[in-house]
């Protein structure tokens, strides 16, 4: 081989070396196994054969023109072909762990210990380089800004989990904004003042300056993301006096979440009942987080990690669960916080039918305007099309208790059978009456509230009946629907 010696063209030496030391320049700096991310739709002869976000593998570089383009061969093309993709290097970009990119800052968010290297302090700030040569999947490499005392080097590799974004302003990865002031791109107006948003990361032309923001609506009709500085945006409040970041426990059974998990605030809900707010609640089984839509009456702040929470998953002795006086209030007839109901008979305002006989909802507490006679009804369907609560006397409604599986039912989902509860099956009902596997259920709302729009720092865990590929991984946004029943297609009131 004759290398050029660095800092002197002219200089060359040649040298006899074995085939496994050296491979192929890759332009870019790739590497042949490198697994990368598409950073646009790709097209051939004007159709898109590879989508924004989809993993693939270095292959080497291109035949035809390796000076400008990367062979890659994708995990899923729209064509159906398995053919491989000669690239240009501005179409694909380096896939790294939990969504970060060269040259992003990181926090190191606990202290991390290592057999050969001085332990790296939580707090600790650095750069990433790019992923571990070992386990590229899993695995960063950064360069801290300072060096750990003791031996060991300035570079390390860390677990994704083990460092956070930093972002200017103190903002978070995944937080509901608004624009704070109308935004302008060379003088025309894109984003009007108070548009919502989800910050994506940093700004990759100004990582410690800007913020790259996915914008609900810009008045050009464009889709790009936006950088903007942190003056020109605002945190999102939340409804219940919540804010994204606060640590919060369900008061009650939340469809798969057991009562008093913990989880954290994202941000507010945007979907069509705008009192709600969007809720991590983590390690719901096996690690897995689960993201719900839920009203502020159903959360319990907590104010110290593990406060007052039951670790056990058994249910709390009676008047010892610690909610407030508000949550204890009794409701008329009998009912609970919770409970699902269905219509007696139709219900009608004003002389129209709002609310069709049989149709179910989801006891919200007493009325507010007649505590002892009335109850507050969320309803899966209204026939006017609205989605506000009603308020009904006790015998409007009826409790809806789970009905009794039969042997040979189905889960709509696997398609496996649905054993009867006793069996070692953990089975969901549904608000809407549909019942699941509680583990289907999890993969699919892991799907449903992430698989669009990027997702966590781990890929989604299948569950036993189900199987979830991850595509993209780019950034963790916000999940901006609720989770809906995948049989009848409903917001699911959790």
């Amino acid at each position: 081989m004759r290398f050029i010696v660095r800092g002197d063209p002219e200089a060359v030496e040649e040298v006899c070396c074995e085939p496994d030391d050296v491979e192929t320049a890759i332009v870019g700096n790739f590497r042949r196994g490198n697994a990368v991310i598409a950073t646009r739709d790709l097209r051939v002869s004007g159709a898109v054969v590879v989508r924004e976000g989809v993993l693939g593998t270095v292959v080497g570089p291109s035949s035809s023109d390796s000076q400008q383009r990367v062979t890659v061969s994708f995990n899923h093309r729209e064509d159906g072909s398995r053919n491989r993709l000669n690239c240009v290097v501005t179409e694909i970009r380096l896939y790294l762990a939990g969504g970060f990119e060269v040259g992003a800052r990181v926090l190191v968010l606990h202290t991390v210990t290592h057999d050969e290297w001085a332990p790296i302090q939580a707090g600790a700030r650095g750069v990433v380089l790019g992923p571990s040569a070992e386990q590229p999947l899993e695995r960063l490499v950064i360069r801290l800004d300072d060096a750990p005392s003791g031996r060991g080097h300035v570079e390390r590799e860390v677990r994704a989990d083990d460092v956070a974004l930093v972002i200017a302003g103190g903002f978070k990865r995944g937080e509901s904004v608004a624009a704070a002031k109308d935004l302008r791109v060379k003088g025309s107006i894109v984003v009007k003042r108070g548009v919502v948003g989800t910050v994506i990361g940093q700004s990759a032309t100004d990582p410690a300056g800007r913020i790259t923001v996915a914008f609900a609506r810009r008045e050009d009709g464009r889709c790009n993301n936006l950088n903007v500085v942190p003056a020109e945006i605002q945190h999102m409040p939340c409804t219940g006096g919540l804010g994204p970041g606060d640590l919060v426990a369900a008061r009650r059974q939340l469809l798969i979440v057991p009562k008093n998990t913990q989880g954290t605030v994202i941000g507010p809900s945007h979907c069509v009942r705008s009192s709600r707010v969007a809720v991590r609640f983590s390690a719901v089984e096996n690690g897995e987080e689960v993201v719900l839509h839920v009203e502020p009456e159903d959360l319990r702040v907590l104010h110290a990690i593990g406060e007052d929470v039951d670790d056990t998953g058994h249910e709390m002795p009676e008047g010892e669960d610690n909610t407030e006086d508000h949550a204890k209030q009794p409701v008329a007839g009998g009912y609970d916080r919770g409970d699902i109901v269905e219509a007696t008979r139709d219900l009608c305002v004003a002389g129209n039918i709002v609310v069709r006989v049989g149709v179910r909802g989801r006891v919200v507490g007493p009325s507010g305007q007649d505590p002892k006679g009335r109850v507050t009804v969320a309803w899966m369907w209204r026939k006017d099309g609205k989605t506000n609560n009603l308020n009904v006397v006790p015998s409007e409604i009826r409790r809806v208790e789970p009905r009794q599986l039969a042997r040979g039912e189905l889960c709509p989902i696997c398609l496996g059978e649905l054993l009867a509860d006793g069996d070692g099956e953990d089975i969901c009902h549904m608000s809407c009456g549909h019942v699941l596997h509680a583990a289907c259920v999890r993969a699919y709302l892991n799907h449903q509230t992430t698989g669009s729009s990027g997702s966590s720092s781990a890929p989604p865990t299948a569950s036993p009946h189900v199987t979830v590929q991850a595509t993209s991984q780019s950034a963790t946004l916000v999940p901006l629907r609720p989770a809906q029943c995948p049989v009848c297609r409903r917001d699911v009131l959790p």
